[in-house]
């Protein structure tokens, strides 16, 4: 599967920048937090770390957010099951039975406007922002250098750790994962956790808004550390 742009990069140089965690069709707590935190549209931008489709009401409403010009997101492992659904049964399958079916009741039409949103999608995005930089990855980053992770992300491989990888957040103790050199900050999704988990540079922001739990937006700020916004773990 071709991706139209798979490493994207922006400069934030006006307004605040925040990023959510994974909002599997949540739109309705996505606005209710921007409501809360006074989000500025016209200056402020969100990230999201991946997965904005399945499992919630509105998947549709989330994808569509990447037009918006205040929104960013990477693409997620249930971004790749669309993209794949027409050529592979088995993965069609496999998404319908997590929280796909949504897709499949939709018009070919809609169908097709799904899959091209979707391949708008990076599967890196890096912002620049107050001196700094910042690295967005929905499920894992084995690699201890960022730009030799973007040099190989065009290997199906790496792809598929980037999309579908838990490797630095469940197994992190039998492995020998280090800081990651060539990036201040790298976020995360894909996994769900209790609350934000910090694996040295990395943090793993889904907190399950979906199952009940709560959706985690923070800010990213060279004088706001995370760990002075929410429990980190």
């Amino acid at each position: 599967m071709q991706f139209n742009n798979p490493i994207e990069y922006y400069h934030h140089r006006h307004g605040r920048l925040f990023v959510v965690g994974d909002l599997h069709g949540c739109y309705d707590q996505l606005m209710q937090k921007l409501t809360r935190i006074q989000f500025d549209f016209q200056q402020d931008v969100l990230v999201c770390v991946g997965d904005l489709v399945d499992r919630g009401a509105d998947s549709l409403k989330c994808l569509k957010l990447i037009e918006a010009p205040w929104f960013k997101s990477i693409i997620g492992n249930h971004e790749e099951m669309c993209l794949h659904s027409a050529i592979d049964p088995i993965m069609a399958r496999l998404h319908a039975q997590h929280g796909g079916e949504w897709f499949y009741a939709l018009s070919e039409a809609d169908r097709n406007q799904v899959v091209e949103l979707c391949q708008k999608m990076p599967i890196l995005l890096e912002v620049e922002y107050q001196g700094k930089k910042y690295g967005f990855v929905h499920g894992d980053i084995k690699h201890h250098d960022w730009d030799a992770f973007k040099a190989m992300i065009h290997d199906e491989k790496q792809r598929e750790i980037a999309l579908w990888g838990r490797s630095r957040i469940r197994n992190a103790s039998k492995k020998n994962f280090q800081s990651i050199q060539g990036i201040d900050t790298v976020f995360l999704g894909h996994t769900v956790v209790d609350f934000v988990t910090r694996r040295h540079n990395c943090y793993f922001i889904d907190t399950g808004a979906v199952f009940g739990m709560h959706l985690t937006v923070l800010q990213i700020h060279a004088d706001l550390p995370i760990e002075k916004q929410v429990t980190v773990v």
